[in-house]
């Protein structure tokens, strides 16, 4: 027998159909590979593109209060190609999100909550309905629109009482709409639909923050290109000169520039707005997604810590708009050094926010690692025996992984004890890791790894004991007055009173 990296390998034998046709022995293991539901969107998304392939423009009118058509020039002009491309790059940044976040939440509610903010924003483009909100926000509060030449404390205000807060708070309507109902859910339907911690909130905000790009790209930004850039070759085939076309355009009416922009639709189609419309889309994950993800944040800590449930929500609101009113903002002075700080601000605070939130969760357990490539389960570590010492109870010792997330993985019993380390207090749990930020002046044992972890008594589950997996020697006191050392890979119980003197940092179970 020859040995290979990857096992034993008999010489001499017939191969077997496993082996010659891998796909029979391991077809459920592909549907339990994070690398399958990114191959099956990018194979439905080709497929898609494919179909609806038609670079074709579609007109769809606009019409304001009162039933008449507005200017042709801010009607709306889309393909079949633009709407799937739109939806295929969106879809991918917030794949990009749910990945960073590591929970397993239904992508049933996040494209619901995507299709919730753009048919509220298309009711609002289209039918004119919301109006009122519009106004309350951008002249009521804000005091008017934002004028780009106007001062620049002015423009940062309007476009933060105005853009910032009307936005967010549309994006927001899903998130709260869902904190609503999750009163109304089982504990695993609230799990699986609902909000019940910042995680969701961040998930659920950012399809939302999709859904509201989605449409405001397709009916405003990339119509407006569209029919400009139309318009213009509409008149060079109609042999107007472009330094004539300022005043050809003021002379038109309605019908002349819809007959220029439909002359310039026939030859070009919508082909030159598919870099617009890219260029758009892909800074999602720094731009809506990662404003309403980060105020989503707050709604979801709104449900951990509801008698602060207004202060918290008002403070998110404030910081979505924030990073949103100072991207509008800078976006107007077409600077971009200033942009593209701008982009790492907003994307910094969401990318905070969803490690305070990996943090705090209540299901931590079942956090998956916070990566974008990469199998999204968490891979059982092997146990190694522990050294024994004499009157001192010992748990195995697990070797994790360093990139697995460093918290508790259960949830604490009513009545637990806590591990005070330093000036910190932990609830003491099954699979609590410390870090060596947390207990200074240890060193994990294993590089990026943790110095400490709660482990249960393989004879008695229900005793936790506190493994050592740091480099150094721990000096311990049970609350009886025994004094023991605790060597690398061995375990102190965690009885009520028990002192530990980690070195340069004490510990003690009250």
């Amino acid at each position: 027998m020859a040995k290979r990296p990857g096992g034993v390998m008999v010489q001499g034998t017939e191969p077997t159909r496993s082996q010659l046709i891998p796909v029979l022995g391991k077809w459920e293991d592909i549907g339990k590979k994070a690398q399958l539901g990114p191959a099956i969107f990018c194979i439905a998304a080709f497929f898609a593109l494919q179909i609806f392939s038609s670079t074709e423009a579609i007109i769809i009118p606009r019409m304001n209060a009162k039933g008449g058509y507005i200017n042709p020039l801010f009607w709306i002009y889309t393909s079949p190609y633009l709407i799937v491309l739109g939806v295929v790059l969106t879809t991918a940044s917030l794949y990009f999100i749910y990945r960073l976040v590591g929970k397993n939440k239904s992508w049933l509610i996040l494209f619901g909550a995507m299709a919730f903010a753009a048919y509220f924003l298309w009711l609002f483009s289209m039918r004119g309905y919301f109006g009122w909100l519009y106004d309350f926000f951008h002249e009521t509060l804000a005091g008017g629109e934002p004028d780009d030449n106007g001062p620049l404390l002015q423009l940062f205000m309007r476009h933060f009482l105005g853009t910032g807060f009307f936005e967010e708070t549309v994006k927001a309507i899903p998130v709260l709409l869902l904190v609503f109902l999750g009163r109304y859910m089982s504990p695993d339907a609230r799990a699986k639909y609902g909000v019940e911690e910042p995680l969701d909130g961040i998930l659920i905000g950012a399809a939302s923050g999709g859904g509201f790009a989605i449409i405001e790209t397709l009916v405003q930004y990339v119509p407006r290109y569209l029919s400009t850039l139309w318009m213009h070759m509409g008149m060079l085939l109609s042999g107007i000169q472009p330094k004539l076309f300022d005043a050809a355009y003021d002379q038109a009416t309605g019908q002349q520039v819809l007959d220029y922009i439909r002359a310039g639709a026939n030859l070009l189609q919508t082909d030159p707005g598919i870099g617009h419309l890219i260029t758009r889309s892909i800074d999602l994950s720094f731009g809506h997604m990662a404003y309403s993800g980060y105020f989503g944040y707050f709604i979801g800590l709104s449900v951990l810590k509801p008698e602060r449930r207004w202060k918290i929500l008002l403070i998110g609101l404030v910081s979505a708009s924030i990073p949103h009113a100072l991207w509008d903002t800078v976006a107007s002075m077409d600077t971009a050094p200033l942009l593209a700080v701008c982009a790492l601000i907003s994307y910094a605070v969401l990318a905070a926010a969803i490690l305070k939130a990996r943090e705090i969760s209540p299901n931590r357990s079942l956090l998956q690692p916070s990566v974008i490539f990469g199998s999204m389960q968490t891979v059982p570590a092997a146990a190694a025996p522990a050294v024994p010492l004499a009157g001192v109870r010992i748990t195995p010792v697990v070797h994790a992984e360093p990139a697995l997330p460093a918290y508790a993985a259960e949830e604490p019993a009513i009545g637990s004890n806590r591990l005070r380390v330093g000036t910190r207090s932990l609830v003491i749990v099954a699979g609590l890791r410390l870090l060596e930020h947390q207990v200074p002046g240890l060193n994990a044992s294993a590089p990026g790894g943790p110095v400490a972890e709660v482990t249960r008594n393989p004879n008695d589950p229900n005793i936790l004991g506190l493994t050592n997996l740091s480099t150094g020697v721990w000096e311990t006191v049970t609350a009886s007055g025994i004094r023991r050392q605790i060597a690398t890979g061995q375990t102190i119980k965690l009885a009520l009173g028990t002192r530990i003197d980690f070195g340069s940092t004490d510990g003690e179970v009250v």
